[in-house]
């Protein structure tokens, strides 16, 4: 099969789209991937892997977030074997502070949770917080919720060795829009722009991992929609050695030496204008880590793929259409693992019982019916 006719064309070049890119061609599969022009979200997210808290937002994600936590040293050393690139894997841990005695309560009463997954935790006193992460502002700090197992990663670092993986496995990338999927033959075709004409990519089988834009892609029906997230970046202040936690908002210093404050869920569509609320995330900083109050920073806003369930899409949408879609908060945690397994239902065309619950048809009148 010539290298203008894949077997399979993975259409995004976010996390998820390199993720089953690599994946599908440690099995063997001849695989393009069109980087499309949409930005990816990946490109501005946070690189946590971080299963608890997300499992307080959403607690049907949690035994996968923690699997998919426990799988990452797996996915690690198999990377390793083809890209040099470093991903800046650290298990800095991570620390969930209260700063009212509701909270204090709310986060104490979440302990259970962490042991019944397995996750390592405990309750420190303010001094103690402090004394873990120094610089944490200590004015009506009632304590915190220490678990040690959650990590993160360098997020353009990751994205740079998955490229440079799929580069070394016989993968190629085209760099097009994608405009169109429909049947053709036994397999697809991908109708591509690219400076200003018109090409078809034909494969047996596409990938849609458009992440927010994979419900705007024509010859599918993917319930998937934007949720704009804004972050700052400070370049240069000391920041915490663990992830930060106060409510929705997280802190933490990233393997390159910034430090990311985040992050803001608006529905505003597919607007990427940074606005007046990404400088709405320092007020946090006035208890959260006073010293970052009046540093500048850089604003950077993404937009997550996401169900109305805020669970991923994974699984066939169509003849010849499979879909890796709406990790939501959770890239960079979840699609390591949820690639190998939707890999191996694209090549061997059987079904993985992990991924039952993340089912396309599971968001259309019919799939709600029939639930």
């Amino acid at each position: 099969m010539s290298e203008d006719q894949p077997e399979v064309a993975v259409l995004g070049a976010g996390i998820a789209g390199l993720s089953i890119a690599w994946q599908l061609l440690r099995r063997g599969v001849a695989v393009s991937v069109v980087s499309g022009v949409e930005p990816a979200a990946s490109a501005v997210a946070a690189g946590m892997l971080a299963p608890m808290p997300e499992t307080e937002i959403n607690p049907a994600i949690g035994r996968v977030a923690v699997a998919a936590l426990r799988a990452y040293p797996e996915f690690l050393d198999s990377l390793a074997e083809d890209t040099d690139l470093r991903t800046g894997f650290y298990r800095c841990g991570l620390m969930r502070v209260a700063y009212s005695d509701e909270e204090a309560v709310a986060i104490r009463d979440s302990v259970g949770a962490y042991e019944a997954a397995g996750m390592p935790s405990r309750w420190l006193d303010a001094r103690g917080c402090v004394s873990e992460a120094p610089g944490l502002g200590g004015a009506g700090l009632r304590g915190g919720l220490v678990s040690y197992e959650e990590a993160q990663v360098q997020a353009d670092w990751v994205l740079a060795a998955l490229r440079d993986a799929i580069s070394h496995r016989g993968g190629t990338f085209v760099e097009a829009e994608v405009a169109a999927v429909t049947p053709k033959g036994t397999g697809v075709a991908v109708r591509l722009g690219a400076a200003g004409s018109t090409e078809e990519l034909t494969a047996t089988t596409a990938v849609v991992a458009m992440g927010s834009w994979s419900g705007m892609l024509a010859g599918t029906s993917l319930q998937v929609s934007p949720v704009k997230g804004q972050l700052l970046t400070f370049d240069g202040p000391r920041g915490p050695r663990p992830i930060v936690y106060w409510g929705h908002n997280y802190l933490l210093t990233k393997p390159d030496a910034t430090v990311v404050l985040g992050a803001t869920m608006e529905d505003a569509g597919y607007a990427l204008d940074v606005d007046a609320n990404a400088e709405s995330l320092r007020d946090a900083l006035d208890q959260l880590w006073p010293s970052l109050r009046a540093e500048p920073a850089l604003a950077r806003a993404g937009l997550r793929p996401a169900a109305a369930d805020r669970l991923p899409v994974i699984g066939w949408a169509g003849p010849g259409v499979y879909a890796f879609t709406a990790h939501f908060r959770n890239g960079f945690l979840l699609s390591p693992m949820t690639a190998a397994l939707a890999a191996t239902e694209v090549v061997g065309g059987g079904k993985e019982e992990a991924l039952a619950r993340f089912r396309p048809d599971r968001l259309s009148a019919e799939g709600s019916a029939g639930a």
